[in-house]
């Protein structure tokens, strides 16, 4: 069951790479995390859920990409109605 704990600024980026977002009428859930760095730079895990009241969330894609590509992704995916959200509560 999704359950929003805070109230979270939608215009700041993730701290240290990590946050989530999601999308209701897609009913799709993201999480970014931050993975180990690399000599290329820092990577970031992207792994997307397909989520529906009140199942919990099922895995349904991971990626990895670097940080500077996750903040534009994020960008992209806020400025697509995606909204920033607190993760998952089991």
């Amino acid at each position: 069951m999704w359950k929003q704990t805070e109230i979270l600024d939608e215009t700041v980026e993730p701290q240290d790479g990590e946050g989530w977002l999601v999308n209701e009428q897609q009913e799709l859930v993201c999480e970014f995390s931050a993975d180990e760095s690399s000599s290329l730079g820092l990577w970031v895990t992207i792994r997307t859920f397909r989520w529906r009241k009140p199942d919990y969330p099922i895995p349904q894609a991971r990626r990895r990409m670097l940080r500077d590509s996750a903040i534009v992704e994020w960008k992209t995916m806020q400025s697509a109605g995606w909204r920033r959200c607190s993760p998952p509560v089991r």
